[in-house]
């Protein structure tokens, strides 16, 4: 069974603990609840290869544990969950959804299909790119504008469902961050 999970050792790292799906609460965040492995982690999606592969590094890089729909340089469909051999995200947990748009669709991209499959689930998402807020405004629990902080926006989420965002105002970074 192969599922993409890129986890990097990083001094410090060790406060970045795997809150888990389904946590609600004030208490529960990213520094306060493990998992086990003591890595959060984000299943990280987009409109373009090049633009996933730039967030999960940035991801892996701060300690969080990366999963992917598809491997790079692959097509969109079939995902990793219908192929022989390969293991679906949602088998193996996380904790955040990215999507990461490197262009203004105004509909999903088909390699943004896992948002669906992880919001079905209740895990929160991040929208982060170009117009984040096209299509998944009402669902994102924040978003991204183009040079945000979309580790921080992780960190934020982490441990979170998406029914405590819903209705709530996104939070905009600007180029400096959250």
């Amino acid at each position: 069974m192969r599922c993409t999970l890129v986890a990097v050792g990083v001094p410090g790292a060790s406060r970045l603990t795997g809150a888990r799906r389904g946590r609600t609460g004030d208490d529960a965040g990213p520094s306060d609840v493990s998992d086990g492995d003591g890595v959060t982690r984000v299943l990280v999606v987009g409109t373009d290869d090049w633009a996933i592969e730039q967030s999960a590094a940035a991801l892996a890089e701060a300690g969080f544990g990366v999963l992917r729909c598809h491997e790079p340089g692959e097509p969109d469909f079939p995902c990793n969950a219908l192929i022989a051999g390969r293991t679906c995200p949602l088998d193996v947990g996380f904790d955040v959804v990215a999507t990461v748009r490197a262009r203004p669709l105004d509909s999903m991209a088909p390699g943004e299909l896992g948002v669906v499959c992880a919001l079905r689930q209740g895990i929160p998402l991040v929208a982060a790119g170009v117009a984040p807020d096209r299509p998944f405004g009402p669902w994102a629990s924040v978003t991204v504008e183009q040079g945000g902080e979309l580790v921080g926006a992780c960190e934020k989420v982490a441990g979170q469902t998406v029914g405590e965002f819903v209705g709530a105002p996104s939070v905009r970074s600007p180029r400096g961050g959250l």
